[in-house]
């Protein structure tokens, strides 16, 4: 059976942690973060799949007066970054014949400044906001595996709730720490030496 896989992108295929985000939200709005999590974490789903834009899913947090409404695609387009170590990984599988794809939430107005440059390496490409379905939802991998039908899926995350929801649909599924050891568990799910 051939081989496919899937890598997040924010916090494995690029540099990025949430906590800039949040640091950012904290300073434009004069309000910690803390404050507003519950209302953030209630709806940022429905912003990942599309429902909402940005501006919609900032009105719906309340005590927010002063914010810039694309602050987090513009955060995550200034501080995030193409994490060359694991971007060449990628690369090398599929030199070796394997294919790769993304398997990423992400809001459209992120995705829309995203480089296809590195995109377009990636054979299948599985974003949130275009298959209306966000991670850690079960439905995701079911429609994942769906269309992966022919593969065996290893799935890399850096969130462990997201590698858990995998591992119930039966996906070797990787909880992403540090380059050295994502190859590790890489050669030993494919048999490769990278």
């Amino acid at each position: 059976m051939r081989k496919v896989v899937l890598f997040d992108m924010g916090g494995v295929l690029l540099q990025w942690k949430d906590e800039w985000l949040f640091e950012e939200i904290t300073k434009q709005s004069r309000t910690p973060f803390d404050k507003i999590k519950d209302h953030f974490n209630a709806n940022i789903s429905d912003l990942f799949v599309g429902r909402i834009t940005e501006k919609q899913f900032w009105q719906k947090i309340p005590g927010l007066k002063k914010i810039n409404p694309k602050i987090i695609s513009q955060t995550f387009q200034g501080r995030s970054k193409i994490d060359e170590k694991i971007f060449n990984l990628a690369c090398s599988l599929k030199r070796q014949g394997y294919d790769i794809g993304i398997l990423s939430n992400i809001t459209p107005e992120t995705r829309q400044i995203l480089s296809k440059n590195w995109i377009s390496e990636f054979d299948h490409i599985f974003f949130s906001d275009l298959i209306r379905l966000a991670k850690p939802d079960s439905k995701i991998f079911s429609y994942v595996t769906e269309r992966l039908s022919d593969y065996e899926i290893i799935f890399i995350d850096d969130k462990k709730e997201n590698v858990d929801a995998a591992k119930k649909h039966g996906i070797h599924s990787i909880l992403f720490r540090e380059h050295h050891s994502l190859m590790q568990q890489i050669m030993e799910k494919t048999s490769l030496a990278l």
